[in-house]
């Protein structure tokens, strides 16, 4: 087992100015190439402390990987505080400047003395090129584990990962590629789908991990032997044949898209507090314009009665958000997109807006196949990201099911 540990390094990291996506991208490369990420830092702009952490990884880790803190200016301290971690110090490394110089004259910014403290890297590091910006990422090796220094702008990054760091990490260790697949479950919560892992009694070298999502679980299978998680896999997905959505990224969208264009048939959208979300996710699946002709989103009840032609007394009588509306929502998105199927939301979102009769997270949604309207109220609870979240899965599942009876 290979022990890693990522370091993201910067104060506006734990600031929460920027959200640190390096670190979920590279624990799932390291854990599909078989590596054992046992540890994430977010680490603040702080020598000290950088010090301290990277001396007590030494001693712990195989692997460190930093990202983050390889620029000119005074808070990028990664170089030095890992040189004096390592006991080695700092130097002026002529490659790393020499790369430096040559990508900030092809660019025709001017060199400033401060630039030169960008090449300033442990004495006798090994060296990763940056094909994408002026900062090389750098590797030393101390007490049994090796310290990978990568810039933390993500593309950066990604690239020199791909093809440098990661070709080297496989060099050094021997290493069996660990297999994983994701199940997308939706409308049944948590324990529901725990029990039933449990009644299939899985055995112990598979792994599996339940991340809850709004509206819907993923079910990560995890193990070194592909056959085993494809055989356990297939008894997941028999065993929710309802509330089963699809494996990887193939998402609620997606698998209405495809049964859609089985059946040749076309949808549209009339959305109200889901504010184009529906639409969205399906223009988010390449080729859709073949099955999905668009969208309307009817936010104020005047385009409700404009551009849909729900009737006017149909608001008055039961109000926006009701089955009636929803229904006279979709039908009008059918007839005015000339569309075989439709699905209309609307619904309070909040934080205002809510009654003691329609609280907030109060959401009806109508289904038009060929002329057939099917309308369903729902209450979600969270807060208006999480409504408006729930309402578009409910929706994309509930349509999928109609379409499937």
């Amino acid at each position: 087992m290979v022990k890693v540990a990522i370091f993201a390094i910067g104060s506006e990291l734990l600031e929460g100015s920027i959200v640190d996506t390096n670190s979920a991208w590279l624990g799932k490369k390291l854990t599909k190439a078989g590596f054992d990420v046992t540890d994430i830092r977010l680490i603040p702009d702080h020598r000290e402390k950088i010090v301290k952490l990277l001396r007590e990884g030494m001693e712990t880790y195989d692997i460190i990987l930093t990202t983050g803190g390889l620029g000119p200016t005074f808070d990028d301290l990664t170089a030095e505080t890992l040189g004096e971690a390592a006991g080695v110090g700092t130097e002026m490394n002529e490659e790393a400047r020499r790369h430096m110089v040559e990508w900030l004259k092809k660019r025709n910014v001017s060199i400033k003395p401060s630039h030169e403290r960008q090449a300033l890297l442990p004495k006798g590091c090994m060296l990763f090129p940056n094909n994408s910006g002026t900062a090389m990422g750098f590797g030393v090796e101390k007490n049994s584990c090796t310290v990978v220094s990568m810039p933390g702008v993500p593309y950066e990054m990604y690239k020199m990962f791909d093809d440098f760091v990661m070709p080297f990490m496989l060099r050094k260790f021997s290493l069996n590629e660990r297999f994983s697949l994701d199940l997308r479950i939706g409308g049944l919560p948590e324990s529901d789908i725990d029990d039933v892992i449990r009644e299939l009694h899985l055995p112990s070298s598979l792994e599996c991990i339940i991340n809850v999502s709004k509206g819907e679980c993923f079910v990560k299978l995890r193990g070194f032997d592909k056959s085993l998680i494809d055989e356990y896999a297939l008894k997941l997905k028999d065993s929710f044949p309802r509330n089963f959505i699809g494996f990887g990224d193939d998402g609620m969208a997606a698998v209405l898209l495809r049964l859609l264009r089985e059946r040749d048939m076309t949808i549209s959208v009339a959305e109200s507090c889901t504010g184009g979300m529906i639409g969205a996710d399906f223009t988010s699946v390449a080729g859709a314009s073949d099955v999905f002709m668009g969208g309307i989103i009817s936010y104020s009840n005047d385009v409700k009665e404009r551009i849909l032609r729900v009737p006017k007394n149909i608001m008055i009588n039961h109000g926006a958000v009701s089955e009636e509306t929803a229904r006279a929502m979709a039908v009008g998105a059918a007839n005015t997109l000339q569309t075989r199927c439709a699905i209309s939301v609307t619904g309070v979102a909040g934080p205002d807006g809510g009654t003691d009769e329609k609280p907030v997270g109060t959401v009806c949604m109508g289904y038009c196949i060929d002329r057939d309207v099917v309308t369903k109220k729902h209450f979600f609870a969270g807060d208006r990201d999480a409504i408006r979240t729930r309402a578009v899965k409910t929706a994309l599942r509930e349509m999928t099911e109609l379409l499937k009876k």
